[in-house]
């Protein structure tokens, strides 16, 4: 809660930490929204899986474009002109009504993500050292805040409209364009040594193997949620409207109040522990949610955000410290493993759903998060 603080204190602290909430608030929105974009273009579930999968793919490529453009550019503009391609792409999804077009914006709606994830991350790596303080897992406590407001304002919208409406999200999409603008002095001039900048090694994989197989099944569960849980509540659940927005809004609440305490934990329990425990809350969550009813489903939805909140920070610290590695490569290695499953997690799910519903989508993830949670109990872990 220090780092909190200090962020909500110090407006060169505060600017970073705003471009996380905006990033989720306009990627929060579309997860919301997409009940209704699939209802706009009427395609099937296996379908919105491999629509789905363009967005990730443009994410994915962005993890090697990213850091030619950061040092190209500077970090700095890069940030800014990353977040502002986010809010005039998260638009576009809400405008199209063809499914080949609804593939391609989200491709760049990917790319863009992708840009500003990176290049927020390496900022507030970058404002650390500069200022000689510890403002990350606060940092990324915003991104979470932002799916809570997104969710929020998703449910105010489905309650009143029984949809999102566009004059709502061309709105947000305004304002974040006028704020991100007006905080990104306090960073635009910051540029990055090029050997600070992240890039891949792949012969870090043998020895981060079991982080990378854990971040890869976090990402994949996380982004299933993100993108899957509007339309469960709305096919398994049979949810009212006003309701479809609250199981992302669970899931990002609790998930935010899981980053802003994560570093507690991690120093009471120590990393792993936090792992066991995170993935056991997980593994709960999702037994509510396979229980169908909307209250357990969007308290299950709750709980899966609590428990997977402190994983991938932990994984970020634990390659960190691996001294035979350089930081930066370890680090970006482990996201990349997210990023992949983040990728194919949603499609997996869509083919499922495709052939059977979304409950036992939701089942073998179940058991894929378990499976990580027995995988990083008894794997070989890195030695620092």
């Amino acid at each position: 809660m220090k780092a909190l603080g200090l962020i909500l204190r110090t407006k060169g602290f505060f600017a970073p930490a705003f471009l996380f909430l905006s990033l989720n608030l306009c990627f929060g929105t579309w997860a919301v929204g997409i009940p209704q974009i699939k209802s706009n273009i009427d395609f099937s579930e296996s379908e919105l899986g491999l629509a789905i999968l363009c967005l990730g793919l443009g994410t994915f490529v962005m993890l090697f474009l990213a850091p030619l453009i950061i040092d190209k550019i500077g970090l700095g503009k890069t940030c800014l002109y990353g977040i502002l391609l986010v809010c005039i792409s998260f638009v576009l999804p809400f405008l199209v009504h063809n499914y080949i077009l609804l593939c391609l914006v989200l491709f760049v709606l990917g790319l863009s993500t992708g840009l500003t994830d990176i290049s927020m991350n390496t900022l507030v790596s970058q404002t650390e050292q500069d200022h000689n303080v510890n403002i990350m897992s606060a940092s990324h406590g915003f991104y979470s805040l932002g799916g809570v407001i997104s969710g929020g304002l998703g449910a105010i919208c489905l309650n009143q409209f029984t949809s999102i409406p566009l004059s709502y999200v061309l709105v947000l999409s305004v304002v974040l364009i006028l704020v991100n603008i007006y905080f990104s002095r306090f960073y635009f001039k910051t540029n990055l040594d090029h050997s600070d900048t992240p890039s891949f090694d792949f012969s870090y994989i043998k020895p981060l193997l079991l982080l990378l197989v854990v971040g890869f099944i976090c990402m994949a569960a996380e982004g299933a949620v993100a993108d899957w849980s509007a339309l469960y509540l709305k096919d398994i659940s049979e949810a009212d409207p006003v309701w479809l927005a609250f199981g992302f809004l669970s899931f990002s609440v609790f998930m935010t109040l899981g980053r802003f305490i994560g570093d507690s934990l991690s120093d009471i329990f120590g990393s792993y522990k936090v792992l066991y425990i995170g993935f056991i809350l997980a593994v709960t969550g999702y037994g509510f949610v396979l229980l169908k009813s909307v209250l357990w489903s969007v308290t299950g939805f709750g709980l899966i955000g609590f428990g997977l909140s402190v994983i991938i920070p932990e994984l970020f610290r634990i390659s960190g410290k691996y001294k035979q590695l350089e930081k930066s490569r370890a680090i970006s290695l482990v996201a990349g493993a997210g990023y992949i499953g983040f990728l194919i997690g949603p499609v997996v799910f869509g083919l499922i759903a495709e052939e059977t519903d979304l409950w036992w989508s939701f089942l073998y993830m179940a058991i894929v998060v378990f499976g990580a949670l027995v995988y990083s109990y008894l794997g070989n872990k890195p030695t620092h």
